[in-house]
C-alpha cells in the first residue's frame, strides 16, 4: 500500500532558477520519495517559457492562466479541480499571490485536506488591497503557512492576522556540494586588487544605489579595490550613478551569471545592501562559499549573520556604515577569515538542502495526520 503524501506544489511560472523558484526546485529534488510524491503545477507558465527551468524529478502540469477572475480562469479552475481529484492530492503548497489565490480557493472547494501558503519576504511590496486579499485567504482558505524566517512570520501575523500556531519557520536551503571546489578564504591569498561583490537583482529594494555610494567612499581610502554585482535589472540608472560617482573603472554590473559559485570564488568580501529581505539565497551562498560577508540588518539577514561572529551587520540606508564595514575587513583580514570560516560551518550544519526538505516532510506528515485524526 502506498502511504506517501501526495503534495501538489503550485507556483506562477519558473522563468529563472533563482529566488523562490530555485528553492522550490531544490525542495522537489531533495524530498524523500518514500514519504512524499510531488506534483508541480504552473498556473501561468507553459512548456515553452518554463519547460527548461522546472524540476525534472516530478510531473509538471501547465495551465497558462491569463487572469484568475475571467472565463478562462473559471475554465482552468474546473480543470485544476479535476486534476486534484484524479491524482488524489492530499496537500497543496502554494507560492506567490496569484497562484495562492487560485490554488487555495479551488483546493478548499475541492475538499483537499490541507492547503499551505508560503511567505518568503516581509511584505514590503504589499499595498492595502494586497493585505486585504491575503487576510481573506488566510482566514478562509489557507490552513498553514511556511515562512522562511522569523521576520517573515512576524510580518504574516501583523499583515494577515494569521495565528502564530499556524505558521512554521523553515529556512531556505542550499546545495552545499555546489561550493565544494571553492578553497577556503585566507588573508595571504587575497586578490590584488581586492575584489568586493554582490549577487542579486539590480533594483532599489536590493540597495544597489547604497552599494555604489559606499564604493565611492571606500575608493577614497583604498583606490585599488574593484566592485562587481552579478544580477539582472535596470542597468541604465545605476550605470549613470556609477559614472556620476566617477568610479566607472572600479565598479561593474555583470548581468546574470550561470556560475555563481565560480563568481564568489573570485571575491574577497561579499556584500548584501538590501532595504528588505526574507531569508536571502545570496547570503546563504556567500556563507557556503566561505566568503567574509557584510549584510544590512533587515528581514532574516540577522537570523543568518550574527554580528562580529560570522559576519558583519550594518544598518540599512547607510552607505557610510557599509563603507566602514568594508574598510574594516580590508584592514583586518584575519578577522575576515574567521567570519568566513564560522559562516561556512553554520550553513553546513543548519541549511543543507536535505535538512530543509526533511523538515518539510515532517511538517506535512504531522499536520496531515492531525487533520485526518480530527476527521
Amino acid at each position: 500500500m502506498d502511504n506517501r503524501i501526495r503534495v501538489c506544489f503550485v507556483i506562477d511560472e519558473v522563468l529563472i532558477r533563482a529566488g523562490v523558484e530555485s528553492q522550490l526546485a531544490m525542495l522537489i529534488d531533495h524530498l524523500d520519495r518514500d514519504r512524499i510524491e510531488p506534483f508541480l503545477v504552473l498556473t501561468k507558465g507553459n512548456e515553452k517559457t518554463s519547460g527548461e527551468m522546472v524540476s525534472k524529478n516530478c510531473p509538471v502540469f501547465y495551465y497558462d492562466l491569463k487572469h484568475v477572475f475571467s472565463i478562462d480562469g473559471l475554465r482552468k479552475a474546473f480543470q485544476f479541480r479535476r486534476f486534484l481529484k484524479d491524482n488524489k492530492i492530499d496537500l497543496i503548497q502554494a507560492y506567490f499571490p496569484d497562484s495562492t489565490l487560485f490554488a487555495s480557493i479551488v483546493g478548499k472547494l475541492s475538499g483537499i485536506p490541507l492547503v499551505f501558503g508560503a511567505r518568503v519576504n516581509i511584505g514590503h511590496w504589499m499595498k492595502p488591497w494586497d493585505q486585504r486579499k491575503a487576510k481573506f485567504l488566510t482566514r478562509f482558505f489557507i490552513d498553514k503557512i511556511i515562512a522562511n524566517a522569523q521576520a517573515c512570520k512576524n510580518a504574516v501575523i501583523k499583515q494577515e492576522n494569521a495565528k502564530p500556531e499556524n505558521i512554521f519557520i523553515i529556512p531556505n536551503g542550499i546545495e552545499i556540494e555546489r561550493f565544494d571546489s571553492i578553497p577556503s578564504w585566507e588573508p595571504e591569498k587575497r586578490n590584488s586588487p581586492i575584489r568586493i561583490g554582490s549577487v542579486g537583482n539590480i533594483k532599489p529594494v536590493k540597495g544597489t544605489d547604497i552599494l555604489i555610494d559606499a564604493a565611492k567612499i571606500v575608493l577614497e581610502k583604498f583606490p585599488d579595490v574593484q566592485f562587481e554585482i552579478a544580477g539582472t535589472g535596470d542597468f541604465g540608472r545605476y550605470n549613470q550613478q556609477i559614472a556620476d560617482c566617477g568610479i566607472a573603472d572600479h565598479f561593474k554590473l555583470l548581468g546574470s551569471l550561470a556560475d555563481i559559485p565560480g563568481f564568489l570564488k573570485t571575491l574577497d568580501i561579499a556584500v548584501l545592501s538590501s532595504r528588505a529581505e526574507g531569508l536571502p539565497n545570496s547570503l546563504l551562498e556567500y556563507m557556503a562559499a566561505g566568503r567574509p560577508a557584510i549584510a544590512t540588518d533587515v528581514g532574516g539577514n540577522g537570523e543568518l549573520i550574527e554580528h562580529e561572529r560570522n559576519g558583519l551587520l550594518i544598518p540599512s540606508e547607510n552607505p557610510q556604515a557599509l563603507a566602514e564595514a568594508i574598510g574594516d575587513l580590508i584592514e583586518h583580514p584575519e578577522r575576515a577569515a574567521r567570519f568566513a570560516a564560522e559562516a561556512q560551518n553554520d550553513v553546513t550544519d543548519q541549511y543543507s538542502a536535505l535538512k530543509v526538505a526533511d523538515r518539510h516532510c515532517e511538517i506535512y506528515e504531522k499536520e496531515l495526520a492531525k487533520k485526518i485524526a480530527k476527521g
